[in-house]
């Protein structure tokens, strides 16, 4: 009797319109393998990673550095400079310049190179113009799979595109330790 009043209460709240059914695609979580994050109100950091060797047992002497950036202000921004903590070396392929309501970092092009870095995962603070930093574990993707055929280094400086044309490099999920953790993507 007990499971016939619960079934007739769930079917009566679908039928009324009482439950919400359809999926809500602006509060979820990016879907990629890098590392995420939010800096301030307007920018984000997406899909960070640095792609590794081949074979995780042997690491590359220098790994590129994946990123999207996005500046969803009226204001530009900059991205100055990134450091890995505990050693390593971040050398950007140019001036990261980030224009309003544009993202960098799309297009399968690394932003820059790291040498001096060690592990599966590597702690990286990226500093802006405006002062901010946030603070992410980037993760390192073996060069195989899906990462098999990005190039290993920048072939110039990166570019601005349209946020709504700027898709993560990769699929998956978010990997954050600290700044602003995006939960809504």
């Amino acid at each position: 009797m007990r499971r016939s009043i619960i079934a007739a209460v769930v079917v009566g709240l679908v039928v009324t319109g009482c439950t919400k059914t359809e999926k809500d695609w602006a509060n979820q979580a990016p879907q990629n393998d890098g590392a995420n994050a939010n800096v301030g109100q307007s920018l984000q950091l997406r899909n960070a990673f640095l792609l590794g060797s081949a074979d995780p047992a042997t690491p590359a002497p220098e790994q590129a550095l994946y990123v999207v950036l996005v500046n969803g202000s009226s204001r530009p921004n900059r991205l100055e400079n990134v450091t890995v903590e505990g050693g390593g070396q971040v050398r950007l392929a140019g001036p990261v310049e980030i224009p309003p309501d544009h993202a960098i970092g799309t297009g399968n092009q690394p932003i820059g190179t790291v040498s001096g870095a060690r592990g599966t995962s590597v702690p990286m603070t990226f500093t802006f113009q405006d002062r901010s930093k946030v603070r992410v574990m980037v993760p390192v993707m073996a060069r195989t799979g899906q990462y098999a055929n990005l190039p290993t280094t920048p072939t110039a400086p990166p570019s601005a595109s349209p946020p709504a044309t700027a898709p993560p490099t990769a699929p998956t999920s978010p990997d954050t330790i600290s700044g602003s953790p995006s939960p809504t993507g």
